[in-house]
């Protein structure tokens, strides 16, 4: 099952720029569906590249995606993503229409005894995930269509089941903009290698 999973990441390009928001976004960071019929506004985050190549997937963190790969994974019926409109101010006078995958499904999954990380003593939350390794047990109970893309709970990590994976990277052409990476070959360096 650790095969089976994979974290998205964004490409290693300085000419795809990370996204950021333009409007209050407090409701975003509960692990809940949000009630807006508004696009939400979202502009270049900083560092902004001098010339930024808008690609299919952009990082808020939050998996922010192109129209096409929106329509590729919508008939997936993603247990606990929803998709909400979002409109990109690239510059003035260019606003381009993505889609906020808010992932509020969060799942507890992560085996304590064989993944690497440091916790506070409260251990409350996670001070680094340095290596995952998944709780198989916990993912058993819960059925494969409730768990295909999720948010690990313990720390801001976004996981994908290989059914969703393939469906993004059989795409013609190739999506741009992201990698995903095998839990077992994941750590918190990736996003440097």
């Amino acid at each position: 099952m650790q095969r089976d999973y994979f974290v998205l990441m964004r490409a290693r390009s300085q000419q795809h720029p990370l996204l950021a928001w333009d409007q209050d976004y407090l409701s975003f960071l509960k692990p809940m569906p949000v009630d807006t019929c508004e696009p939400v506004k979202l502009k270049l985050g900083e560092p902004v590249p001098p010339r930024p190549v808008m690609v299919d997937h952009h990082s808020l963190p939050a998996p922010v995606v192109s129209p096409r790969l929106k329509d590729a994974l919508a008939p997936l019926e993603l247990h606990g993503v929803q998709w909400v409109p979002a409109d990109v101010r690239v510059s003035d006078g260019d606003v381009r229409r993505y889609w906020l995958m808010h992932m509020w499904r969060q799942i507890r999954c992560m085996d304590r005894e064989r993944s690497d990380f440091t916790a506070p003593p409260s251990g409350l939350f996670l001070l680094s995930l340095d290596r995952l390794v998944l709780d198989e047990a916990v993912l058993d109970a819960i059925p494969l269509q409730e768990r295909l893309a999720f948010l690990l709970e313990e720390d801001t990590v976004h996981l994908f089941h290989r059914i969703v994976v393939d469906r993004v990277m059989g795409l013609t052409p190739s999506p741009e903009g992201l990698r995903f990476i095998p839990v077992p070959d994941w750590s918190d360096s990736s996003g440097f290698r």
